[in-house]
């Protein structure tokens, strides 16, 4: 949308192109910006190596069977996610 301003028609009839099934999105969504602005939390320290290690991140994937050779479990991760459908 070009304009700066934006009218409440111009809403409604983009709303009514969304599909009934998403209307609960649409809901949690609007409620979330009635809300207003989340507080913010003060910012965390980036994460160092040592923590990294003791979060428990790495390796819990380790005793997996059912994911197979790593490689290929990776390449079948990208190929779903490029040939995903986009909501329209």
């Amino acid at each position: 949308m070009s304009d700066s301003v934006v009218r409440e028609q111009q809403i409604l009839e983009v709303l009514h192109e969304v599909p009934a099934e998403r209307w609960g999105e649409v809901l949690s969504f609007l409620r979330s910006l009635a809300a207003g602005p989340r507080q913010s939390s003060p910012e965390k320290p980036p994460l160092t190596a040592a923590g990294l290690l003791e979060s428990g991140l790495i390796g819990m994937w380790a005793g997996r069977t059912d994911l197979g050779e790593s490689r290929e479990f990776t390449r079948r991760l990208r190929e779903q996610a490029q040939t995903r459908r986009r909501p329209e």
